[in-house]
């Protein structure tokens, strides 16, 4: 958090997150399919430097606790609460693109457990910390250097003020900032919320072991931006330790960080400290397909602020994309797809780039998007009309989603591109009547590839509507409630279901448990899949019943798939019931990887671990459960 936090902190109401307020939803997706990620092992770069690969992702847990005090130095004055926050969960990042000067990565937390203390008391009630995990479970990006040192956040915008600071300090702690291949020492110039500093780091004994300390602040983080330390006004003092074990690619494996700061502004101010104590531990490489190209489809959507930054300066973002147009035009652009590389790599850099490039331009200059239904309407390969696609969905203007419900009822324009803009138009981030009537239109299309896509398409579009337009919203989860009744077949009765979960709206529960009292196990396993994203007291005693009571083992399995994406706690007693007596091998197998996913991070998995090591009648199951445990009994620190 730094000093500009340690000020911040002490405005406690700005601190607690508002229940009337709820986070944005720019991470929904339209068929929410279970993970596609396949593991990857530890690999180093030819030249012995940072492996920075797109579509790579790097998953930790991470605990990690800060603490912020203040003490007046007036006789007469009082000084603002101390304060301490803690934050566990899993910590997952993943490289979007890299190029010579410049890495841009997604960042997550999948938090467990947060709390915020004030004075020793538990200050958040449980709307606000249901409100705080919703916002810090919102994806966001950052840009670093080849170094590894980060230097711009780029967070969705509205995103709670106490959950980007916590986050932000996160992503300062972890950072590795080395030029090239390390040496036995070196120096970096290195950015955190409180401003620039310089940093030491030395090789230990043991091989890519490093121990990193700051030596001193050299600029601060004001309104104005970063500004020379005058010492003669301003005061930091720290004292820091970060231990990094790294793999192979030269990533972090294990860290443990420790951060004391001590601000002195003079001038009657409060004396500020700001204590941090983190804990990294890598649970698993893997590799992410939607990874290239996520910066650029949220990109209008995301608010962009340099680390080194007071909360809430942010940057012009139409200056942002004027950069990032270079004053190319649509016709540049649109030449650039037609000629696309052959090498997949370059052919997958060059349509990210162009993808880019067009949202500047839709956004700088919304007429411009109205040539695309021309341009698909004469004929251009699927591989290049997609990142046109991605860029009217991401710009998300008026013009755009008018260009995208053109292509829509334009039979001239092949299937899979006119099923590519269904897809784009769900995902947009400002639904228009005009774009939802389009969508209905193809919900009743003869062709189920493009029917399909459209309903799930409609459930997305009542998510992004929201608040903004609650009544058409609502009417969408209505319609399609109403579909899933009246239909009679279990296929389309499934897909209703999946549609319904993308809604994400509570008025959908109802329907839902409808699914779940299916006759069709197909039907039931979609209704519970739909139920991972409700944010609803109802849903976890309905996953708990499914689990324990269900025949089918595949609806039993989805609810594990529907746990990994909610709090652990309210249904860990029914995931060990599940794992001592679920007659389903495969379900019990798919319970040890799901609670050995977690076991670092919640040790209340341990104990189901080791029973299941030691009593399952599955041999292989018994190994798998075991095998976690060692990892964690082998992994104690760096």
């Amino acid at each position: 958090m730094g000093l500009s936090a340690a000020w911040w902190w002490s405005r406690t109401e700005a601190a607690i997150p508002n229940p009337a307020s709820k986070p944005s939803r720019a991470t929904a997706t339209l068929q929410l399919p279970l993970s596609q990620s396949e593991p990857e092992p530890a690999r180093a770069s030819v030249d012995g430097k940072r492996a920075w690969v797109p579509g790579s992702e790097y998953r930790y847990s991470l605990d990690v606790t800060q603490q912020v005090a203040f003490k007046q130095t007036q006789p007469q004055g009082d000084a603002p609460p101390s304060m301490r926050f803690h934050l566990k969960g899993e910590w997952r990042v993943g490289i979007v693109s890299a190029n010579d000067t410049r890495v841009d990565a997604r960042v997550s937390l999948l938090p467990e457990n947060v709390s915020v203390d004030v004075e020793g008391h538990d200050a958040l009630s449980p709307d606000q910390r249901q409100m705080l995990m919703g916002s810090l479970s919102l994806p966001f990006f950052v840009t670093l250097e080849r170094t590894g040192a980060a230097r711009l956040v780029h967070m969705e915008t509205g995103t709670d003020v106490l959950a980007q600071g916590l986050l932000r300090s996160v992503v300062a702690a972890t950072q590795f900032v080395v030029q090239g291949v390390p040496g036995a020492s070196w120096q970096s110039e290195e950015h955190d919320a409180t401003g620039q500093y310089d940093a030491a780091y030395r090789r230990a004994e043991e091989p890519l072991r490093f121990s990193k300390s700051k030596l001193a602040y050299t600029h601060v983080a004001t309104a104005q931006g970063l500004q020379p330390l005058a010492k003669d006004k301003l005061r930091i003092e720290v004292r820091t330790d970060s231990r990094f074990q790294l793999g192979a690619d030269l990533w972090t494996e294990a860290l443990v960080a420790s951060e004391q700061l001590e601000v002195d502004a003079g001038d009657g101010m409060p004396r500020a400290s700001h204590e941090l104590r983190l804990r990294l531990r890598l649970l698993g490489r893997s590799r992410d397909t939607s990874l290239p190209g996520a910066l650029t489809a949220l990109r209008d959507r995301l608010t962009t602020v340099p680390l080194a930054s007071i909360q809430g300066q942010a940057q012009d973002p139409q200056a942002h994309h004027r950069q990032i147009l270079g004053g190319r035009r649509f016709e540049d652009m649109l030449a650039d797809l037609r000629a696309l590389p052959k090498d997949e790599q370059a052919r997958d850099d060059a349509r990210t780039l162009a993808m880019e490039r067009l949202r500047a331009l839709f956004v700088l200059e919304p007429a411009e998007a109205l040539k695309v239904p021309g341009v698909l309407h004469e004929g251009l390969e699927p591989l290049a009309a997609s990142p046109m696609l991605g860029a009217l969905s991401a710009a998300s203007t008026t013009e755009s989603i008018q260009a995208l419900s053109r292509i829509l009822e334009d039979g001239d324009v092949s299937v899979p591109v006119r099923t590519d803009a269904v897809a784009a138009l769900g995902m947009a981030e400002a639904p228009t009547p005009e774009g939802v009537e389009a969508l209905r239109a193809r919900a009743r299309d003869t062709q189920p590839e493009l029917r399909d896509t459209a309903t799930l398409a409609l459930g997305n579009a009542a998510m992004r509507m929201g608040a903004q337009d609650a009544r058409g919203s609502e009417t969408l989860v209505q319609e399609l409630g109403a579909r899933f009744r009246s239909s009679n077949s279990v296929e389309e009765k499934a897909l209703l279901m999946r549609a319904l979960g993308n809604t994400r709206d509570a008025r959908a529960l109802g329907y839902i448990e409808e699914g779940l009292r299916e006759a069709a196990p197909h039907v039931r396993q979609a209704a519970v899949e739909a139920l991972r994203l409700l944010v609803d007291p109802a849903v976890d005693p309905l996953l708990a019943q499914r689990l324990l009571g269900d025949p089918s083992p595949e609806v039993r399995k989805a609810v594990v798939f529907a746990a990994s994406f909610r709090p652990l706690g309210p249904l860990l007693p029914a995931l060990e019931q599940a794992l001592r007596g679920d007659p389903s091998d495969g379900l019990r197998a798919e319970l040890v990887q799901f609670l050995g996913s977690r076991v670092t991070n919640t040790l209340e998995v341990r104990p189901l671990l080791a029973w299941a090591s030691q009593n399952d009648s599955n041999a292989s199951i018994r190994q798998a459960a075991l095998g976690f445990l060692k990892a964690v009994s082998a992994n104690t620190g760096p």
